[in-house]
């Protein structure tokens, strides 16, 4: 039984404007850094049927529209498929090159139906030109550092399956008895297989891309700060529990920072809560650039920050203290024009004899920190350089402005 090729034309375009149109009603659902890639994909899957439909009209309608503006249409649609990916991945999407495929696709099709007639220069041509958007695609799922993900493998393996059937149709020998690009051949039937098949197992890959970047993106929620984009506190204690159960087991040794930024509510009062919170990311940068990989920046709430910081004697951490109030001192942190200055004040803080659980350990060097605030502000104080008991009160402290 011969594979009738019209049919798995007609049959392949109605399945992907189905799942183009389904896909089109979940957009909505999705956030909004998911949202651009997936209409660049919907776009592509819509784009698809109208050219297979063409192609099931071959020698019913005009050559230009059955042949020029259907392989034309093919090729947007691929060229927002690859887009797609480059956009989901954060990659600078290659336009230029994108732009040249599809004008490559319209000027050699019409040379090759009208100026120099070859349906084997036509198929030749398409098969190249699609081949080289599979290996762009693949290209685009694979150049980054993260981990790449299965779904992400399974889009990549279904890409290359693809481009290795269309060198495989340009390597072959045409066939002398295949008159029209519906003639029934062992190889177009391989084609157009695959071709029905893409839509559905690429589009299915490319929505559980989607849901892991989504899971992922809930999960940074629930662990970071969503203006700094540090850890947030919960985060914050499950992660210096741990440091602290560690540094007991193995003796080492454990300090931490809280820092608190020096009237911060003049910044919001005199120009707005919007400059405050480019004052609090400016703050995180430069206090980043002072950090090593091995500590944990997390904000307390509001202004207040802390820094946990393993294999750091009480000395490192006010080395390190001090490291970062210079660094915030010496800024240029301004605006709309106006300077505006970065002055912290830390309390530091070390897992010790006296201090031996998180607990105490945290509100110890928050103490120290609101002595620093009591002692003029701008400056690094030690728990142990702190010595009027009621700097040591751990009952309710009044907060100064």
């Amino acid at each position: 039984m011969d594979f009738h090729i019209p049919t798995a034309m007609q049959l392949t375009a109605t399945m992907t404007m189905i799942i183009g149109l389904a896909l089109a009603f979940t957009i909505t659902g999705y956030p909004r850094f998911l949202q651009y890639p997936m209409r660049l994909w919907v776009r592509g899957l819509l784009i698809q049927p109208f050219s297979y439909a063409l192609f099931s009209l071959r020698g019913q309608i005009p050559d230009w529209l059955s042949i020029i503006v259907a392989n034309t249409l093919l090729s947007i649609s691929f060229v927002h498929l690859v887009l797609a990916l480059y956009v989901y991945n954060r990659k600078p999407a290659k336009l230029p090159l994108m732009i040249a495929i599809v004008a490559m696709t319209f000027i050699g099709e019409t040379l090759l139906t009208y100026v120099w007639p070859s349906l084997y220069g036509r198929i030749c041509l398409m098969s190249l030109l699609l081949a080289l958007m599979c290996g762009l695609g693949i290209k685009a799922i694979y150049q980054r550092v993260e981990v790449i993900t299965r779904p992400e493998h399974l889009v990549a393996i279904m890409l290359l399956v693809g481009g290795l059937i269309m060198l495989a149709r340009i390597l072959r020998v045409p066939d002398v008895g295949m008159l029209s690009l519906t003639a029934s051949t062992a190889m177009q039937g391989i084609v157009f297989t695959y071709a029905s098949l893409l839509p559905v197992i690429a589009t299915s890959g490319f929505l559980l891309m989607c849901g892991e970047r989504l899971n992922k993106h809930l999960t940074q929620l629930a662990t970071l700060d969503p203006l700094t984009g540090v850890y947030n506190r919960r985060t914050m204690t499950e992660l210096a529990s741990k440091a602290v159960a560690a540094s007991k087991r193995h003796g080492g040794a454990l300090s931490l920072l809280i820092i608190d930024i020096d009237h911060f509510k003049r910044i919001n009062d005199q120009f707005g809560h919007e400059a405050g919170d480019l004052a609090l990311c400016r703050f995180v940068e430069l206090v980043g650039e002072v950090l090593r990989e091995s500590d944990v920046f997390a904000r307390l709430g509001g202004e207040e920050f802390v820094v946990i910081l393993p294999d750091s004697d009480e000395r490192a951490a006010i080395e390190i203290a001090e490291r970062i109030r210079q660094r915030l001192a010496d800024s240029d942190f301004s605006v709309s024009g106006w300077q505006v200055p970065l002055r912290v004040s830390i309390g530091v803080g070390m897992l010790g004899p006296a201090i031996s659980d998180l607990e105490t350990l945290l509100r110890m060097t928050d103490h120290a920190m609101y002595e620093a605030k009591r002692n003029g502000r701008n400056r690094v104080v030690p728990v142990s350089a702190m010595h009027s008991q009621s700097a040591l009160d751990f009952g309710t402290r009044e907060s100064p402005q």
